[in-house]
């Protein structure tokens, strides 16, 4: 394997769940606001701004690639949120095992001071380290497969 691509989205049931239970909720307090004449202007507004949330939330996919030139990421639709390090760049990198929770404080794009990740699910992921010590990790659903090919790569520059 030469090339190392995964795309990874929110899908948990327990975060479908939530989103779901919002949107029902704002909707039947909506129903009964416009049946009892009771209506206002910025329930409307409230359930626009859910719902754009939740299509955020739907959209929302991690894009990781490892290949000949190095490792990248990026949150999609956020053109600002993009990682790239070139093989050069890298001190260390390998897939090991990892706490969202205790080390970076949940999924999504974490991290504050030296330790960041771009995460969608799982407890593993490509950990890498720069000549400048900087460290970040991007959780995979493919830990095997982004193995294999870090290796390969590696395995060159040696």
């Amino acid at each position: 394997m030469r090339v190392f691509k995964e795309i990874q989205a929110f899908r948990q049931w327990w975060i479908l769940l939530i989103l779901a239970i919002t949107v029902i909720g704002i909707s039947i307090k909506i129903y009964f606001e416009i049946s009892n004449s009771n209506f206002e202007i910025w329930d409307i507004g409230s359930f626009i701004l859910i719902i754009a949330f939740c299509g955020l939330f739907w959209n929302m996919k991690l894009h990781t690639k490892i290949d000949a030139k190095g490792i990248s990421a990026r949150f999609e639709p956020f053109p600002f949120f993009r990682k790239n390090y070139k093989w050069n760049e890298i001190s260390k990198c390998h897939v090991r095992k990892y706490s969202a929770l205790t080390e970076y404080g949940g999924w999504g794009i974490r991290g504050l001071g030296s330790a960041k990740a771009y995460n969608v699910s799982g407890n593993m992921g490509i950990q890498i380290i720069t000549k400048k010590h900087e460290k970040f990790l991007i959780g995979t659903n493919k830990p095997e497969d982004a193995r294999k090919v870090i290796r390969r790569y590696q395995e060159k520059l040696q």
